[in-house]
């Protein structure tokens, strides 16, 4: 996933709403699985950075299938 701009710049870190829509969850459901340690920010100030390699392992991960809930 490493990500390679049109300025031909290559990019190690993005911020969470970014890093939200590259994994194809919504920033709220980010920050459900740092809360949950499943991946963590990096700080500069109080802006939570994410490694592009760091959300490859993420996702790699994650199941292959999809979990189901028990039925009621």
């Amino acid at each position: 996933m490493t990500t390679v701009t049109t300025t031909g710049q290559t990019v190690v870190a993005v911020d969470h709403v970014t890093a939200a829509a590259a994994l194809g969850l919504s920033p709220s459901r980010l920050r459900h699985h740092v809360r949950l340690g499943d991946i963590t920010p990096h700080f500069s100030g109080s802006k939570p950075l994410y490694l592009v390699t760091d959300l490859e392992r993420f996702i790699e991960q994650l199941p292959t299938h999809p979990e189901h809930l028990p039925s009621a």
